[in-house]
């Protein structure tokens, strides 16, 4: 728990954030909708911020980290949402949060990666936004069940 606190401390908004590319995709990252994770893998801390949660996800699943903590605001709400990986399976804070990963489109990917606090407020932005209306909204571990999980191997 104490690492999770430390996280939480240390992903205030930064001004460096808008300046920086997001280390998956290599696209500008805005803070207003960035992810912030910690991954702990091989006995070391890595602090890192991606542009959406599926660039986050990705390096969940290729730095197969022992323990992760990724943050990020609800679509709908701004509400911070929590996603932990611990014990080889990954819970969602609050536990009714759902992703929307629908592919890109022109190349963008921030108003169709996204994550929401409750359905409730996830249905509402869909009925909005017909054109994602037929994108499934997942649970966590619904979107992260195909990723293969070795603890520790770190690339």
């Amino acid at each position: 728990m104490r690492w999770l606190c430390v996280a939480l401390l240390v992903f205030g908004c930064s001004p460096l954030v808008a300046q920086t590319p997001c280390p998956m995709c290599q696209k500008p990252i805005v803070p207003s909708r960035a992810v912030y994770a910690v991954f702990i893998a091989g006995g070391q801390t890595h602090r890192l911020t991606f542009r959406c949660i599926r660039c986050a996800l990705h390096a969940a699943e290729r730095w197969h980290p022992e323990r992760a903590l990724l943050r990020v605001r609800c679509a709908a709400t701004g509400r911070w949402v929590a996603f932990r990986f611990n014990e080889h399976r990954w819970s969602a804070h609050p536990a009714s949060a759902r992703l929307l990963l629908a592919p890109e489109k022109g190349g963008e990917c921030l108003d169709r990666h996204l994550v929401f606090a409750h359905p409730k407020a996830a249905h509402r932005f869909l009925r909005a936004h017909r054109s994602l209306a037929s994108t499934p909204l997942l649970s966590i571990s619904q979107a992260t069940e195909s990723q293969p999980r070795k603890v520790g191997d770190v690339p």
